[in-house]
């Protein structure tokens, strides 16, 4: 072997030995995940990067009402086969800031599912849930023939003054102007109602269904608040159509 070849040898063995005499320890525990963000929070931030943009809900529900854009809504509920009367103007005097211009008052969503109690809503919020549970919760439920057919949907919360979570303070919620209904259970002409609750891990049609309806309403609905979001929304499912900057939605 010549000199430069025996140099050259020696080069790439030198390498893989000292690679092999090098040990990595791995460390004692795994990392700590970082802490979910909450979802107010994420809300809240947001909005702040949304700020400069044009809202299509004002904070102020207080506006001039659209007679064409209430007229295309309102045919839209009767194409869904929705069930409504329209209300009176809503406003709070303890606080200006809610209300809904021309709300409408939901008794049945689509046909032969009832909407308990009665939801008052902006008509949007009431088309887009009506949309969602045409497309999404009614077939879901077909693949539960064992309870039979979806009758009726337990609602928690549509229009109301107050602020998020039910805080004495801050920002108000989008229940204030008719953008957001809370659903509690979904319930079939045989057995017991679904519940919204945390269901992770239970392997069960139950768990299949809420995960397949909860999904789907991202489609719809623009902030999607649940189960294993926080402890305020452990059980029920807070849907509403506020619009952010760039159509950002948050489904959590």
């Amino acid at each position: 072997m010549t000199r430069l070849a025996l140099v050259l040898a020696l080069g790439l063995i030198a390498p893989v030995g000292m690679a092999q005499a090098q040990t990595v320890t791995p460390p004692e525990t795994s990392a700590t995940p970082p802490e979910r963000p909450d979802p107010e929070d994420r809300l809240d931030q947001i909005e702040a990067e949304s700020a400069d943009a044009a809202a299509s809900t004002p904070d102020t529900a207080q506006v001039v009402a659209d007679p064409g854009g209430q007229a295309a809504c309102l045919e839209k509920l009767d194409a869904l086969g929705t069930i409504f009367v329209p209300g009176p103007p809503r406003s709070d005097p303890e606080d200006a800031a809610c209300g809904i211009a021309d709300p409408v008052i939901v008794s049945s969503i689509v046909p032969g599912v009832d909407v308990t109690p009665a939801a008052e809503l902006r008509c949007e919020t009431a088309a887009a849930l009506g949309q969602w549970v045409a497309d999404v919760v009614v077939p879901a439920a077909r693949q539960m023939p064992e309870r039979g057919v979806l009758s009726g949907i337990d609602q928690g919360s549509g229009y109301i003054c107050r602020r998020r979570n039910n805080a004495a303070d801050g920002k108000l919620s989008e229940h204030s102007f008719g953008n957001a209904i809370d659903i509690m259970a979904f319930r079939f002409s045989q057995g017991d109602p679904v519940r919204v609750e945390p269901r992770e891990r239970e392997g069960t049609m139950a768990e299949a269904f809420q995960r397949t309806v909860r999904a789907g309403s991202c489609l719809y609905f623009s902030t999607v608040l649940g189960p294993g979001t926080d402890a305020a929304h452990a059980d029920h499912l807070h849907l509403d159509i506020k619009e952010r900057n760039g159509g950002f939605r948050l489904c959590q």
